[in-house]
């Protein structure tokens, strides 16, 4: 069933009134201090000039006058942004309630012509998440409010007519299946990523996108297909979503509902323990020689007897590999629709790459060089090292150039790493993967481009490395508070032991499994020369990241960058 377009009376006390005066105004100002204190907000190192309201949706039976608004974000710098806020509005003693109780939630204290208002996070209410979960059961359509008068440019849509466009939410046939009519309790995820979710007791999780922009998220189109096309059952099956459809019939994706799959934690937080357990058994030892890095043309390396402790984190690293290998094969399996069908890599892609990971070599390097002076004195001098190779580095990009252009490019997960799979069932285990939404960093069309399948395997070969090395630091941390006679060169010698290992045997079942197709991956040496380009991309991704959040990691990238090898 299919609801009504829902009319707002723009005379009315809620957002219409709101918006149509002061209230506007006193808004806009609010969000620029309140929008940097957000976990989600991805822009924190930028300065904002501006916030705008561009439209707003009420949503119905929501309660407080909630509803989904989005607003535009100008800054000093760079090209703007468009972001989605869930909002309510109340007033009383309720308001006076929610500031005492929440005050982190509060956006703004408005006075209105009707008196005076709070405006604040509507996640935090429950009405409001059942209201979001109601519009995808029941299919509903709404309408979508301009809150612009004047010609200005809405990057969500070039038109500036009122009601030019509307939210439709949209239950899929999986859905169909598994959905009741009694109410869920919910409740909002604590994890600290771009995105907002929801989890409805353990039935459903709500993903809300914050960051919008034009057209289909790739986390709903590849979830879409991998649930109703593939068949691929090591995802959270896709059962629904919410987009804007403007009058051109282009979509802005806003929200996605899955499955909530019962696991164990991420895998992450698994393999984090592991390692924990790991490094408590060999902390006595003395340093064993180390595994050399894997490459992708190798042979299965047999594992020293030593690494023992380490047998099912190894397992899982394996069974991640052939997991790996089948979601590939699962996106590369229909020739007949046109987003999915594998293409031929031409040298043109090989020009792309190159042109891409040396701009990335440009942009990380910069940014190191700019926030070197804030660095303490252990990466500082690492980091000085890495500035110094620029040269070397931009000949490591342009290398691919000399490969003949061989295999596919397929639609890939896109940012692939330990904290997108979940970890399942009864030892020994299994993995369910997650979040095809790509690095949230990368503007939407380049992150629904095809690419090569290796792009996944870097990511999941650093992940690797970031949890040994993040398991090591912490390790030494206790071992120090403890007084253990550890010596930190001996555990990281172990560490590295580990990171080589476990790649080696995701590499060694990845390889296996990919097999079965002839077509999808150039020759082994060809496949090892261009995942080394894309192991350097990565790592000079993270070290992006890693300046901008969390300084005290930057060894981590720094180090991958710098080897020559995996």
């Amino acid at each position: 069933m299919t609801g009504n377009i829902g009319a707002v009376d723009p005379n009315s006390r809620g957002w219409a009134g709101l918006l149509a005066g002061h209230g506007a105004t006193q808004l806009q100002t609010a969000l620029r201090d309140w929008l940097p204190r957000q976990r989600w907000f991805g822009a924190k190192t930028r300065r904002i000039r501006t916030a705008k309201v561009l439209e707003w949706v009420a949503l119905p039976d929501a309660g407080a006058s909630s509803a989904l608004v989005f607003i535009q974000i100008d800054y000093e710098e760079g090209p703007p942004s468009v972001f989605q806020l869930p909002l309510a509005m109340v007033a009383g003693a309720e308001a006076e309630r929610i500031a005492v109780q929440n005050p982190e939630c509060v956006l703004a204290a408005l006075t209105t012509k009707a008196g005076s208002d709070i405006v604040y996070d509507a996640t935090t209410r429950e009405d409001f998440r059942q209201s979001l979960l109601a519009l995808i059961r029941s299919n509903s359509t709404l309408a979508v409010v301009s809150a612009q008068s004047s010609g200005e440019v809405n990057p969500l849509d070039a038109s500036q007519s009122p009601f030019r466009s509307h939210l439709e939410a949209r239950a899929s046939s999986a859905f169909g299946d598994r959905a009741v009519n009694e109410r869920i309790s919910s409740r909002v995820g604590s994890a600290e990523q771009s995105n907002t979710s929801i989890l409805y007791g353990d039935a459903y999780i709500l993903k809300l996108f914050r960051r919008l922009q034009p057209g289909e998220n790739p986390d709903v189109e590849i979830g879409r297909f991998l649930t109703d096309v593939a068949h691929f059952s090591h995802i959270a099956p896709f059962l629904g979503e919410a987009a804007i459809t403007h009058t051109n019939g282009e979509k802005t994706t806003v929200a996605m509902l899955q499955a909530l799959v019962p696991n164990h934690g991420d895998g992450w937080d698994w393999f984090l323990k592991q390692l924990r357990l790991y490094f408590g058994e060999v902390s006595t030892r003395p340093a064993t020689p180390a595994l050399a890095p894997p490459g992708f043309h190798a042979e299965r390396p047999p594992l020293p007897i030593a690494i023992g402790p380490a047998q099912s984190s190894l397992a899982a690293a394996a069974l991640l590999g052939r997991r790996t290998a089948e979601m590939h094969l699962a996106l590369s399996s229909s020739r007949d629709i046109f987003d999915f069908a594998p293409e031929a890599f031409t040298t043109e892609d090989l020009e792309r790459d190159a042109l891409r990971i040396e701009t990335q070599i440009n942009s990380a390097l910069k940014a190191l060089k700019t926030g070197l002076s804030n660095l303490n004195h252990s990466i500082s001098d690492a980091a000085g090292v890495l500035l110094s190779r620029q040269d070397e580095l931009v000949a490591r990009a342009q290398a691919i150039l000399r490969l003949p252009a061989r295999g596919e490019r397929i639609r890939i997960h896109g940012d692939y790493h330990l904290g997108q799979t979940l970890r399942t069932g009864s030892e020994p285990g299994d993995f369910v993967l997650l979040d095809f939404e790509g690095e949230p960093a990368r503007p939407l069309a380049e992150r629904r481009r095809k690419q090569s399948p290796l792009k996944d395997v870097a990511g999941m070969i650093r992940s690797f490395s970031y949890v040994a090395y993040a398991a090591l630091d912490k390790s030494l941390a206790d071992n120090r508070e403890g007084s253990q006679p550890t010596h930190s060169t001996d555990l990281a010698a172990w560490a590295e032991l580990w990171r080589n290992a476990a790649s080696a045997e995701f590499l060694w079942a990845y390889r296996e499994v990919i097999s079965a197709s002839k077509t999808l991956l150039p020759p082994p040496e060809q496949s090892h020369d261009l995942l080394g380009a894309y192991l350097l991309e990565k790592a000079l991704y993270e070290l992006l990241y890693e300046l901008n959040n969390r300084p005290a990691w930057l060894h981590i990238p720094i180090a991958g960058i710098l080897s020559s090898s995996m």
